[in-house]
């Protein structure tokens, strides 16, 4: 691929993700793209197959700004953690230390939802099981690395110890976050659903973590 035809792919990927902020996964449309670019709607069909190609390449990009504010917050979360426990308001052990981190993550996660409403909601519409564009080469890495962070909160947990059921609980963790998100988040007030959303994922969270603290019987 030719550096012109990079800096064409890279702008109709921005455009994507403007037409998601604008009106949703319905306003992604290739004749509306085009024009926004200033290229042919067969340019769209040559650098991705198709608008679904095009769609997965922009989820792929807001999938990586997760996984960026992710990786940024992680001091953050523990210089919180550190105050909360000097304040008493967290007890200093091993199992309050994950909860707190899995929450820190988890918030991160609810306010990247709430600064980028509309283009999430973009991501949770489209069904990748129907479409047939080509999954983007390191699709499956960006959301592999989401799982990697949560992936290394649990190392603490004894229950993680192995890799496998780290990784598998990380991964189910993640995917149970996500469904609150997805089922919770975009129904009705949006106030109103962040609240609720958040107890939810309080509730998940903070049993999970118990769990994972439990002597196997």
């Amino acid at each position: 691929m030719t550096l012109e035809h990079d800096t064409v792919r890279e702008t109709l990927i921005d455009a994507t993700i403007a037409l998601m902020d604008e009106g949703g996964l319905q306003a992604v449309k290739a004749r509306a793209l085009a024009q926004a670019v200033g290229v042919s709607v067969g340019t769209i069909y040559n650098l991705f197959g198709n608008v679904d190609g095009l769609v997965l390449a922009a989820n792929q990009r807001i999938y990586a700004d997760l996984n960026t504010v992710g990786q940024a917050n992680i001091g953050p979360i523990e210089e919180r953690l550190a105050q909360r426990i000097a304040q008493g308001l967290v007890g200093d052990t091993a199992r309050d230390r994950v909860r707190e981190r899995l929450l820190g993550l988890s918030e991160v996660y609810v306010d990247f939802v709430a600064a980028n409403a509309s283009r999430w909601s973009a991501v949770l519409t489209f069904d990748r099981n129907r479409s047939t564009a080509e999954t983007p080469e390191g699709y499956v890495e960006q959301l592999d690395a989401m799982i990697g962070i949560i992936g290394r909160v649990l190392e603490a947990a004894p229950r993680c110890a192995d890799i496998g059921v780290r990784h598998q609980t990380a991964r189910a963790l993640w995917s149970s976050v996500h469904g609150i998100v997805t089922l919770t988040y975009f129904s009705g007030d949006v106030a109103t659903s962040r609240d609720r959303t958040w107890a939810l994922i309080v509730i998940l969270v903070s049993a999970v973590a118990d769990g994972l603290f439990v002597e196997p019987a």
